[in-house]
């Protein structure tokens, strides 16, 4: 069975080709791209601040406080290469994001060390973030913790790499 994704294609720019011959081309040449979802597309302030695009994929967790612990939403989430990871204020208790060291692979741990990016700071309001690139990431489990004003609450990212 074939799962049909929106696509983007970079084959026959400027030039009218018959649908067939440029999906037929994309798949050959691997032209097109599956289309990053509306909900998945970086908005103003990171296009602006960081340079993304319509193809950069950000996922958004948001930490916040509930009743006396702190919560990630999602508190899973499965990524792939190359992804970017919002994490967002949900409240004004103020929270930090940080990676769990220990429990991390080496070359995870050894990843977000380098690229500095291990601790978020503090996440005072609804409308602070911290944003983590996956460019260059090795796959695999990496787990983290948010502290704030109640008990810890704990997540984890996925990154899924693509099979080659």
């Amino acid at each position: 069975m074939a799962v049909l994704h929106p696509m983007r294609c970079d084959v026959g720019r400027g030039v009218r080709a018959a649908p067939l011959v440029v999906a037929l081309l994309g798949v050959t040449l691997g032209a097109c791209e599956p289309e990053v979802p509306v909900e998945l597309r970086p908005d103003g302030v990171l296009r602006a601040s960081l340079g993304l695009t319509d193809r950069d994929v950000v996922h958004i967790i948001q930490v916040r406080g509930r009743g006396v612990a702190e919560v990630a939403e999602p508190d899973l989430l499965a990524i792939g290469p190359g992804a970017w990871v919002s994490f967002q204020g949900g409240d004004t208790r103020g929270h930090v994001v940080r990676f769990d060291t220990l429990a991390l692979d080496p070359p995870a741990r050894d990843w977000l060390r380098q690229t500095d990016q291990v601790e978020s700071p503090p996440l005072l309001t609804p409308a602070s973030r911290w944003v983590v690139s996956f460019e260059g990431a090795p796959g695999g489990a990496y787990p983290f913790a948010v502290e704030g004003s109640g008990e810890l609450g704990f997540g984890r990212i996925e990154l899924q790499m693509e099979n080659r």
